[in-house]
């Protein structure tokens, strides 16, 4: 709330100061030049009637002469030699020619008495004096009336704060998977609308969710049941256990088992009050456990491991899941050479898997990450899959605020790199 303040405050001052500015430029061209050319006119008609008064008196009687002028006017006329006038080479001209020159800083004129080498140097002017005073006196009035501007402003927005706080509140509860979150105003608040849309958004959400859930527990039980009971009538069946059909029929009932799995997976890892249990691992050994496993099951696969900072932070479940479908991945469509590699770098922790095969395609990188996107059948090698495992790792990467990004490998095939934050609270990962 404090960030609107200051963001209103900010746009109220600049508005305020172009109006000041385009006030002070209509002033500056009517009234101060209106009152320059008097000013002008008036000394210039002063100064004639100086060169006047000298004229025909020696020049060593003229600062006798000049004396005498001090009680008459209202400012100060001394005479100066034109080399001791500190002047750049442009106003020595122009006073040299008989022009008026002024000397700003000392609010002082300048004219030379006829064809001699004197100045006459009249000032400082009083009128000068005063407009200079003026001047800072102006902007003193300025920067007051810009600080009292802040008054209305936090006037205005008092009522609101609150409320807007609520508001916020809310919304950060309904991002932490709090569905029943609810914002509550007086009737009379100008923010009713607002709170009256954001509340049925979150009853909109909540009923999706729920309905979405309720979906997916209904059809996994719905279809776990009749798979029970083809294997309970598959076990009675006469049929000996060696036979490719009963072997097939297995295969196909454990097939569709695992893909029931893999859309609750999906399905709760995209809920936002997802629960995280994340913990501080040491990256070597929790990486060499993963590649034992995929050894144990390929190989034949030549593997390598880079690990650049032995300290992993995220929920080891859940990072677990995703780097053994990439490396999974990999050993499917990749050509028997895979490298997986571990760093930290600009607080983000990057996990990167990498093998020698046909790459994937600029256009389909972002493609493969949706749910059932497989590409061309060629590539799979009769491998088993459902598509749904690199959606699966983009889900746990949001779970941990990262993302993951696929790009060229150097061994020739795809990289997959996940990244995520270094260090999170609990609390704010519990909350994806």
């Amino acid at each position: 709330m404090r960030k609107l303040f200051i963001q209103f405050y900010l746009l109220l001052i600049f508005s305020f100061l172009v109006a000041v500015s385009l006030a002070g430029l209509v002033y500056k061209e009517v009234a101060e030049k209106a009152g320059d050319r008097a000013l002008a006119d008036l000394l210039k008609t002063t100064l004639t009637l100086i060169e006047h008064t000298l004229d025909g008196v020696p020049q060593q009687q003229w600062p006798a002469e000049l004396a005498k002028l001090d009680h008459e006017l209202d400012f100060n006329v001394a005479l100066q030699p034109l080399q001791s006038l500190p002047l750049d080479a442009q106003s020595m001209q122009a006073l040299v020619r008989g022009d008026i020159v002024m000397l700003e800083d000392d609010l002082t004129y300048l004219q030379r008495v006829k064809q001699s080498p004197y100045a006459l140097v009249a000032g400082p002017m009083s009128y000068l004096v005063f407009m200079h005073e003026l001047k800072w006196l102006d902007y003193a009035l300025l920067t007051m009336i810009g600080l009292s501007l802040a008054i209305p402003v936090l006037l205005w927005m008092r009522p609101h704060w609150s409320e807007l706080v609520q508001l916020e509140n809310a919304a950060k509860q309904l991002s932490q998977g709090q569905f029943q979150a609810r914002v509550s105003l007086a009737p009379a608040s100008g923010l009713q609308p607002l709170a009256r849309g954001f509340n049925h958004m979150a009853e909109s959400v909540e009923r999706l969710l729920e309905s979405k859930q309720t979906l997916i527990n209904a059809v996994a039980h719905e279809l776990r049941t009749p798979l029970a009971r083809l294997r309970y009538r598959l076990a009675l069946l006469d049929v000996d256990a060696a036979n490719p059909v009963h072997d097939g029929i297995e295969r196909d009932l454990s097939s569709i088992g695992s893909l029931i799995d893999e859309l609750l997976l999906h399905a709760r890892l995209g809920r936002p009050d997802l629960p995280m249990q994340p913990v501080t691992l040491p990256a070597h050994a929790w990486l060499r456990q993963r590649l034992d496993d995929l050894s144990s099951h390929h190989p034949q696969l030549r593997v390598r491991l880079r690990v650049c900072q032995d300290s992993l932070h995220g929920d080891p479940t859940l990072l677990a899941r995703a780097l053994d479908n990439l490396l999974n991945n990999a050993a499917n469509y990749g050509r028997g050479e895979i490298e997986l590699g571990f760093q930290v770098q600009h607080g983000e922790q990057q996990l990167s898997v990498a093998d020698n095969g046909h790459g994937i395609a600029a256009a389909d990188r972002s493609r493969v990450l949706e749910p059932f996107v497989r590409l061309d059948p060629s590539r799979d090698k009769n491998q088993a899959g459902y598509g749904l495992g690199l959606a699966i790792v983009q889900q746990i990467m949001l779970a941990h605020h990262g993302q993951i990004r696929i790009d060229d490998s150097t061994l020739g095939g795809a990289r997959f790199t996940l990244s995520w934050p270094e260090q999170q609270s609990d609390t704010t990962m519990n909350n994806s």
